[in-house]
Formats: structure tokens, sequence, C-alpha cells
């Protein structure tokens, strides 16, 4: 239970705000009151303050570098599917299917036709390919579902392959469900893998609340306040769950609405930023191709080593993509559109510029999520129409191996990032938890120095600053949702959604200094969420 307090001082710190694009220490003690920040000064000054309002005090004198900044908001995340992934059978980082399917064995669920459901498997590091029957050798009776680490790809054994209604039933072509002389392969992609998902029982209530629980006790541990939650089909739970956990540490969620709902939120009377603290709508949550890890992005030349497949994309047409801009940003609703490939995004961009659109109302951004490949004209466009780049750098991790291999030549704008911020566009960063951790100094690390340990920078000239990442977790974000100048920054005035580190990492030169950094608290609207 969280322990709410009128007024905190926390003491012994650095304080660093962001003025004038740059990180400056500004005070070594901060004061909280009633959820904002209503002093930064000295310690002697912020304690005699404390001592006269018999106010809770957070000392880190113990810590001699600890630094307050701006609590972190991850601006792509499903915080349902991040949830549930810390509750199933988890895969994550595994090397070989035999260590998987071990893994699986390990997990210990029962064979009794109750659904059995896992996260996180990449065939990327497997030297065999996964089949439905190795899940069948586990598991005959249940059906087995598991989510490929981008989830853009499901591992499915016969039961469940029989029970979604893709064993004889063919709605879908080879391409997005593989099959062999024996029958479906048991790998289930992209739109095949949301009509599994409609057929698969939906989680209780109590499920639900248990897996948003974890979600938003990590992110508080990560040093996250505020997060932009893409799990479009739970707004309803949501809304029930929120307020039932007023008692207990939560994030300020900002939760998107499916595409398909945007004409009844516009009956509605629905706008970007209606809600509660901790609850509010986002934005019109569109897709517009598939994914890297799947070769399902759309490109404008085909995947090398695939003549012919260029992806796909999940729209009718630019003009019925502009139409839904235009309708969307006539009503208050943002637009945040899934776009990987270098066509996709192409294609969106012009549907945005049909539909003359711009920088959003209220000083919101429509955005593109992830925007992984770019042409140079392209990244221009961004900035020229008022687009945010929504995007993911930790993803680098294990898609620097995948680029290397997809492309003998890299392709030149791959995580354009320093070619974005160049241009003058916004950079807001996220995780797209549960496909990797939401460890923010993890992602900074990777906008920085985009290298693995032993290797060399991948594609070095699109590196930014430390300064430039810690921006792009804290003020930029912010601003996309229309808070510019109310949250996201260490300013007198604003609230008091602060993240302790055990140092400044400002002036960190290689990443692991970055990644050995501690959090050491997470403070929301005033009250302390976290403390290690």
């Amino acid at each position: 239970m969280i322990m709410r307090h009128e007024d905190t001082a926390v003491v012994h710190v650095r304080v660093m705000a962001s003025l004038g694009g740059w990180w400056k220490q500004t005070g070594d003690a901060v004061y909280l009151r009633n959820g904002i920040i209503e002093r930064i000064g000295s310690t002697a000054d912020v304690q005699a303050m404390a001592s006269s309002r018999n106010a809770q005090v957070l000392d880190f004198a113990s810590t001699p570098e600890a630094t307050c900044y701006p609590a972190f908001m991850d601006s792509h995340l499903h915080l349902d599917l991040y949830g549930f992934s810390l509750l199933h059978v988890n895969l994550n980082g595994e090397t070989s299917l035999d260590g998987a399917l071990e893994r699986i064995r390990l997990a210990g669920r029962p064979d009794n036709g109750t659904w059995i459901l896992g996260d996180c498997w990449d065939d990327e590091l497997w030297s065999d390919s996964p089949h439905r029957r190795q899940l069948d050798d586990l598991y005959p009776n249940s059906p087995v579902v598991l989510n490929r680490k981008d989830y853009h790809s499901l591992w499915l054994n016969t039961a469940a392959l029989k029970a979604v209604d893709l064993w004889n039933s063919r709605p879908f072509g080879s391409d997005l469900v593989p099959c062999d002389a024996d029958g479906p392969t048991g790998i289930v992609r992209d739109a095949a893998q949301d009509w599994a998902f409609s057929r698969i029982p939906a989680p209780r209530l109590d499920e639900r609340f248990a897996a948003l629980h974890c979600a938003i006790s990590k992110l508080l541990s990560m040093g996250f306040a505020s997060c932009c939650s893409m799990d479009y089909d739970i707004f309803p739970e949501l809304q029930a769950l929120i307020p039932a956990m007023s008692e207990e540490p939560r994030i300020r969620i900002w939760q998107a609405v499916g595409l398909a709902n945007l004409d009844a939120a516009v009956s509605l009377g629905l706008r970007s930023g209606f809600g509660s603290d901790f609850l509010r709508v986002g934005g019109i949550k569109a897709f517009a191709d598939g994914s890297l890890g799947s070769r399902t992005a759309y490109m404008e030349e085909s995947w090398p080593g695939a003549p012919g497949n260029y992806g796909y994309h999940t729209y009718e047409s630019v003009n019925w993509l502009a139409d839904r801009f235009r309708k969307a940003d006539e009503n208050g609703l943002w637009v945040w559109v899934h776009a990987i490939g270098d066509r996709a995004n192409r294609e969106t961009l012009d549907a945005f510029e049909q539909a003359g659109v711009a920088t959003s109302k209220g000083h919101a951004h429509h955005r593109i999520e992830h925007a992984q490949f770019l042409h140079s004209e392209d990244v221009e466009r961004f900035a020229n129409l008022g687009i945010a780049a929504s995007v993911q750098p930790s993803h680098l991790d294990l898609d620097i191996g995948k680029l290397k291999t997809v492309f003998p030549t890299p392709h030149p704008r791959s995580y354009a990032f320093r070619s974005l911020l160049d241009c003058g566009v916004e950079l807001d960063f996220g995780s797209d938890a549960p496909v990797e951790d939401p460890d923010a100094l993890k992602g900074i690390a990777f906008a920085a120095f985009r290298t693995r340990a032993g290797e060399l920078p991948y594609q070095s000239e699109q590196c930014i600053s430390v300064q430039d990442a810690l921006t792009a977790y804290t003020v930029a974000p912010q601003s996309s949702v229309g808070l510019f100048g109310q949250r996201g920054n260490l300013v007198e005035g604003q609230d008091a959604d602060i993240v302790v580190l055990s140092r400044d990492i400002l002036g960190d030169n290689e990443p692991l200094a970055l990644r050995s950094t501690q959090v050491l608290a997470t403070i929301v609207a005033g009250d302390l969420a976290f403390k290690a």
C-alpha cells in the first residue's frame, strides 16, 4: 500500500533540469507539496521547510552521487501483454530450440486441456526451426500458444491450431499459415495471428488485475511514472482496474484506442487527453505493416534473399488512411501509426500530408511508431509535417544482428535517430515491452552508443548524445501528449514525477556505466511509489 504525504522533501541529491535544451543542476534538494514541485534549492533550505511542515524526508546522503531527473515515460509499450509476460511461460533470451522446450517443460503446466500461454521465443537465435510437433510431444491435450518476441508470429501446437480453426480451415495463405506435407507447421503470422487471438478465451478480470499489478510494479522499479499503452482492446478493463488500485502505487497511463473504434470514439465525443490523472485517452492506434523479425515490414525494395517479397501493408489505400487521419484530427484525437518498413513510413507520411494535418491540437503530436527504415527525404517530411517519431532504441539489442544478416549492405536510414533529431523531429523513446525490457537506461545506452558488448557501433553516425536520449524519455514524450511545461521536467510548479538514480549519467561515454546505474526511488504525483 502506498504511503501518501502532502509534503515530501528529497535532500542530498543533484537536481537536474532541462533548461534551453541543456541539462543542468539547479539545486541539491527538492520540496514537493500536493503533487507539485514547490521548491528546488539547497539541502539546508529544504530541510528547514520539511521541519516546519512535518514533511516526509527522503535523504540520500548515503549515496553521494544520487541524482534526480524527471521520471521516465515509456512512449510505446503493451501494458497488458507485458504484465502477462511476467506471469506466463517466458522464453526471452533462450538461445536454442531444445532450451526453449526444456524451459516450457520446467514451467510445469498440467496437460489437462487448459490453455498454456507463453512469450518471447526468438528463432533467430536458434539453429533449428520451431514446429507444432515439438509442442505436441509436451502437450498433446492442452492448447499451447507462444508469442514470438516481436509479437507478429505465434507458435502453436496441434490442439491450439484446432481450437482456433486453423487446422482444416484455410482463411489465410501459406505465407501467414505455413504448411508442410502433414498440415500447418504451427507458425502463424500477423493477420492469422489476430484471427487466432480472437478465438482464445479472454483472461478473467482477476487475472488481468494480477498482470497489471506486476507490470506497474516493474515499471516503477525502473523509474517510470508514465506510459503510452498500445493494448487498445482493454480500455474497459483499465477503467475498472485503475480506480481499484487507488491505494497502491500507480503510473500514469495514456491508453490507445484501436482504429476500428475511431467512429465509435467520435460518436461518443472522446478526445485524446480525456480521463483522470492515472488513465487518459491516448491516440488512435493504426497499423501500416508488419515487422523486421517476421520479414513482413512493407519495403520499397524486396527483402534481400526473398525476391518478390516486399512485406505487406494493412491499409486499403493511402486515400483510405488519409480519410481516417483527417477524421481523427478533426475530432481531437491523435493518431499513433505502427510503420516499420520504408514504404510503410513513406505512405503513412503521404496520408498525413493528404489529410492536411500537422502538429496536433494542444501542442501534442501525431506520431509514427517505430519508424525503423526511412529514406532521407522522408526524414525531413517528419519535421515538415510536425509528426513525432516514437522509437525504441532497445530493439537494437537484437536487431543489430538481424540487420547485419538481412542487409549485407546496411540500410542507410535504419534507426535514424541522429538524422531525425538533426531535422528537428521530436523523438519519443519507448521499449515496446514485452518485446524488450522497459529499461530506460538500456534504451539510453543503445541510443547513445548503438553497440553490444565486444562489438563496434552499428551505423555510429546515427548515435545521439546521452543528453538528447534523456530528453527523449522525459521532456519530449510529455510534450507529445500536450503536457510541455506541466510534466516531464524538474522545475518549480511542475508535476512531481521524479526518478532518483545512483549517479549522474549525463557525462557517461560508454554503455556499461549507464547500464550499471541503479534506480533508488520513483516518485509519482508527489508520492513515493518505489524505493530500492
